[in-house]
C-alpha cells in the first residue's frame, strides 16, 4: 500500500484567518455544501475544494446550533455524530472529544477531509507516509473511536514514523488532510476539558488505515460506525 499519487489541486492547506460570519448558521453551512457538491461530490473536476473550506470557515461557532448532537462518551477517546448523510456523496458529523484523548495515526482512505474546531483546541499531527513495506501485511483492528485503539501489542519491527507538521488549532478555525498530504493525529490536549468538531468527509468512508508510530505498521480498522445520527443514539447493539 502507498499514497495517492495523482496530485490534488489544492496540495496542502493550513488554516485560514479569515473571519466567520455570525449570521451564517449551521443549517445554512449544510444547505451550501449541498449547493456546491451537487451529486458528484468533491472528487468532480468542476468542484473547487477551496470552495467548501471558505464555507466551513464562514460558518461561526454557536453552542445554539450544535448542541444537540454533542453526545460524549468518556469510555471512548471520542464519538462520531452524523449531523447530515450528504445524500451519499458527503457526510457532516461532530466529534466530541474526551478530555487528554487522541485517535489513532490514520489515512482516510481517498476521502477529503475539512475540520473546524468548535470548542475547546484540538491539535493535529501530520506525518509522512510509511514506506510500502511497512503496510504489505494488514490486520484487522476494532473501533478506532475506542481509547485503545492506537496502542499496539505486536512486537513488529519497522521504522518509525515522520512527524511533516504540528499545529493546535482554536475555535473557528478550519483545517484540510487528503492522503496526498499524508496521515494525520488529532488529540485533545486538554487534561481538564472536552473539545468538540465539525467534520466534512467527502465521498464518505466507512473503514480506513490506522499505523502504529513506532513501526509504522498498518491496520485496517472496523467500521466505522456513528455514536448517534441526528442528535439520536444509535442503540448499543447496532455501534
Amino acid at each position: 500500500m502507498s499514497p495517492p499519487q495523482e496530485p490534488l489541486s489544492l496540495e496542502s492547506y493550513q488554516s485560514i484567518q479569515s473571519s466567520p460570519v455570525d449570521d451564517f448558521k449551521l443549517n445554512d453551512l449544510i444547505k451550501s455544501i449541498h449547493g456546491v457538491l451537487g451529486d458528484d461530490g468533491l472528487d468532480a473536476e468542476h468542484i473547487d475544494a477551496q470552495k467548501i473550506i471558505e464555507l466551513m470557515e464562514r460558518y461561526s461557532s454557536n453552542s445554539v446550533d450544535w448542541n444537540k448532537y454533542t453526545l460524549f462518551d468518556h469510555s471512548r477517546a471520542y464519538t462520531r455524530n452524523l449531523v447530515d448523510d450528504g445524500n451519499g456523496k458527503f457526510n457532516l458529523m461532530i466529534l466530541a472529544w474526551s478530555k487528554g484523548q487522541q485517535s489513532p495515526i490514520h489515512d482516510h482512505s481517498g476521502s477529503h477531509c475539512v475540520m473546524k474546531i468548535l470548542d475547546g483546541k484540538l491539535q493535529e499531527t501530520q506525518y509522512h507516509w510509511p514506506s510500502s513495506a511497512d503496510t504489505d501485511s494488514v490486520e484487522t483492528v476494532g473501533d478506532i473511536t475506542d481509547a485503545s485503539a492506537s496502542s499496539s501489542s505486536t512486537t513488529h519491527q519497522g521504522k518509525p514514523l515522520a512527524v511533516s507538521n504540528n499545529t493546535v488549532y482554536h475555535p473557528n478555525q478550519v483545517t484540510y488532510v487528503h492522503d496526498n498530504i499524508g496521515l494525520h493525529r488529532i488529540s485533545n490536549p486538554s487534561q481538564h476539558t472536552g473539545a468538540v468538531s465539525l467534520h466534512l468527509y467527502t465521498p464518505p468512508y466507512k473503514m480506513c488505515k490506522t499505523f502504529e508510530e513506532k513501526t509504522g505498521r498498518a491496520r485496517s480498522s472496523g467500521i466505522c460506525s456513528f455514536y448517534s445520527v441526528g442528535g439520536n443514539r444509535i442503540q448499543e447493539d447496532n455501534k
